[in-house]
């Protein structure tokens, strides 16, 4: 097919809730929409926008993560308790289960990456979010460990059934770990497997705003 228009035939991929804060887990979405900064440099750049899905919001049980707060009051109140090993390994049960989900779910995003990639364009990168356990690039959380340590992070049951952001901005800054998430993690693995050369990177979503969006811009040789 020969045909002539005005696309640039570059696009670069996005996690969900850097185009909509409002797909955040609740308590600590830090825009009222979306992240304007970064969604600027992307569209100055002239680049097409794809949104990756939330496998939170997936399988966790839609925006509010319905699953995950019915979980909650049983794993808060047997913390230190001697049955808390059998909690912790139902939980890692659930999480199997989301990660095998998350899997599939990134299988199906390369696949529609490389249909462009085949037909002759170019993804610029992919933009994870690095304080998620699902679409963290370069940092993650382990939601397991954090219940764990709730007592030394002085997170009560009340806390997590009601978060406020002030809150949880300390608790996710500093129970960050080295690592991916779920879903961008097995994007990266799949993106390897078909040897496909895409830049994937995080952005920090609690640092300033346009500084983090220049840095990404840096990262994928964007002007900002």
């Amino acid at each position: 097919m020969k045909y002539t228009d005005n696309r640039k035939r570059k696009i670069v991929y996005i996690s969900r809730c850097l185009l909509n804060q409002n797909s955040r887990t609740p308590g600590i979405a830090v825009r009222k929409g979306a992240i304007t900064e970064l969604i600027h440099i992307f569209l100055n750049n002239d680049l097409g926008i794809e949104q990756l899905p939330c496998p939170e919001c997936l399988f966790w049980g839609g925006v509010s993560r319905k699953e995950i707060y019915r979980l909650q009051p049983l794993a808060f109140k047997s913390v230190g308790r001697k049955w808390f090993p059998l909690i912790e390994f139902f939980f890692n049960i659930w999480l199997y289960r989301s990660n095998w989900l998350c899997k599939r779910e990134a299988a199906r995003a390369v696949d529609r990456m490389e249909d462009f990639t085949k037909e002759g364009y170019t993804i610029v990168g992919i933009v994870g979010v690095d304080d998620s356990p699902t679409c963290g690039v370069t940092k993650t959380v382990d939601i397991v460990e954090i219940v764990k340590n709730s007592q030394t992070l002085g997170i009560s049951l009340e806390d997590a059934e009601n978060p406020h952001i002030e809150k949880f901005r300390h608790i996710l800054q500093t129970s960050r770990d080295s690592g991916s998430g779920s879903f961008l993690g097995s994007i990266m693995r799949e993106l390897r497997k078909r040897q496909m050369a895409v830049n994937v990177v995080g952005f920090d979503p609690w640092s300033e705003p346009q500084v983090e969006a220049d840095r990404i811009a840096g990262l994928l040789n964007l002007k900002h």
